[in-house]
């Protein structure tokens, strides 16, 4: 029977937790390169923790980041170093304990003219092989050239384009993020000579009525691109865009640099008639100790179009002011919520109330705001069974069965490390979730696999649960 090579990735990752055990350092190895340097030397440390020989191979090749995805197979990419190393040997038999300093040579050519050049190195520890499989774990050692060269980073906004979510989006987008608001899908090609790595904003401007709608924060974390490459981001605002001219602008600070980027564009097709307001906070907390409690609150349109409302809930001690609320497209307001205790008798736990739009024309929420009496003994409490169990996947079922509203996540822990499998999610008194987690089920052990929890509003995850049993 032919092998099935399967090559699990490990980037910056020290162990594994099924016996293979050859550790790298460093796994960034960032070098200054002096003017007229032509070679740089540096090892890398390779060791073998484990009990048995390690029999690892070593691969040179390039590497760029393209959006959250590391890429190692770039042709013809000219700020690669990969033609630029040499090593002394390929093949590496490390004994058991066995540590070693392995030696890498860079030969610079004198023609590069780039500030900043990039290349991995590759240890891949062979494993387990039957007739059917064989498992290869890849360590990496990215390198980091820095030049003496001044940093030219240009930005190039290449293309743009506006999804409405109530109108003319994809269904695979209106699953993603619902049905209102704008997804702007962003091409930005570098056409400098160093990573784009920007902390900053974009910007997006209406000429029509000569306004900033809104402004998109940008981290150097996740909106990267590297010199002679384009990647594509996507957006989510929570606002229906007007028809007519815009403006994209991109501005922020690249490795010191000051980066700016502008493309107009033009929104066509039908307007749509949506309006939706948000309230800030989502979920307005109260912890009610006095006799009367107040919260303040922003309330600000969504659209394009002006609105007027007001807003309520079905307790007579719950008033949000102000009582009457005109919003000129896209502004917003400061309100409070105020609540007397002595109009309400709450239970022990969260008190849940929903808030209510009372206006002639037709308005939506973004989202469920809600207001949430906190009051008395809070008893937080959470249960979980697994369902559709698959090859390579299973769900995971969380209620809350106390008091109050929990926000959890699932974590697995191994020898060296605990591993976040979800995101934070929030779960009212009575609600259940569900999870899927993908990974197969049979490789999930219990007692290493929990739900941590904690009262929302709190910093602090202080309770643990174990996974529940397997339900038809």
């Amino acid at each position: 029977m032919k092998k099935i090579l399967f090559t699990i990735l490990i980037l910056f990752t020290l162990f594994s937790s099924i016996g293979f055990a050859v550790t790298i350092y460093p796994l960034v190895n960032r070098l200054n390169v002096e003017a007229n340097q032509r070679t740089i030397e540096l090892t890398i440390n390779v060791a073998n923790n484990s009990p048995s020989i390690a029999d690892v191979d070593v691969e040179i090749s390039d590497f760029v980041i393209e959006g959250s995805k590391y890429l190692y197979d770039i042709p013809n990419y000219a700020f690669s170093i990969k033609d630029w190393i040499t090593v002394e040997s390929t093949h590496l038999i490390l004994q058991p304990g066995q540590s070693i300093d392995y030696p890498i040579k860079i030969n610079i050519p004198s023609g590069f003219k780039g500030a900043q050049a990039f290349g991995a190195i590759h240890f891949k520890q062979k494993g387990k092989q039957s007739e059917v499989f064989e498992t290869i774990f890849d360590y990496i050692s990215l390198i980091i050239l820095d030049f003496p060269t001044v940093k030219n980073i240009k930005a190039q906004i290449q293309d743009v384009s506006i999804y409405d979510l109530t109108t003319t989006a994809s269904k695979t987008l209106i699953d993603k993020y619902g049905n209102f608001g704008t997804v702007i899908d962003i091409n930005v090609k570098n056409n400098g000579n160093a990573v784009l790595a920007l902390n900053g904003e974009m910007r997006l401007i209406s000429r029509e009525i000569n306004r900033i709608i809104t402004s998109i924060p940008l981290n150097s974390n996740n909106f990267v691109v590297f010199p002679d490459r384009a990647n594509n981001f996507e957006f989510f605002i929570p606002y229906v865009l007007p028809k007519g001219d815009f403006e994209i602008q991109m501005d922020g600070i690249s490795q010191n640099v000051r980066v700016t980027a502008f493309k107009k564009l033009k929104i066509e097709g039908k307007s749509s008639d949506r309006v939706a307001v948000m309230i800030d906070p989502e979920i307005i907390l109260i912890n009610v100790k006095r006799t009367i409690e107040n919260s303040k609150i922003t309330i600000q349109n969504l659209s394009p179009l002006s609105t007027e409302f007001g807003l309520s809930t079905i307790s007579k001690a719950i008033n949000i002011l102000p009582g009457k609320i005109r919003l000129s497209p896209y502004s917003k307001i400061n309100g409070f919520v105020k609540f007397d205790s002595r109009l309400e008798k709450l239970k022990d736990g969260d008190n849940v109330f929903k808030i209510n739009i009372d206006s002639k024309n037709e308005i939506s929420f973004f989202k469920n705001p809600k207001i949430v009496l906190r009051y008395g003994n809070l008893e937080p409490n959470i249960g979980s069974f697994i369902t559709d169990v698959a090859t390579n996947t299973f769900a995971l079922n969380v209620e809350n069965t106390g008091n109050t509203i929990v926000t959890f996540k699932v974590i697995r822990t191994e020898k060296l490390q605990s591993n976040d499998l979800t995101n934070e999610i929030i779960l009212f008194p009575g609600e259940i979730k569900k999870v899927f987690l993908e990974i197969p089920y049979n490789e999930i052990i219990k007692n290493s696999t929990f739900i941590m929890y904690k009262i929302y509003g709190e910093t602090d995850y202080k309770y643990k649960k174990n996974i529940g049993d397997v339900r038809k």
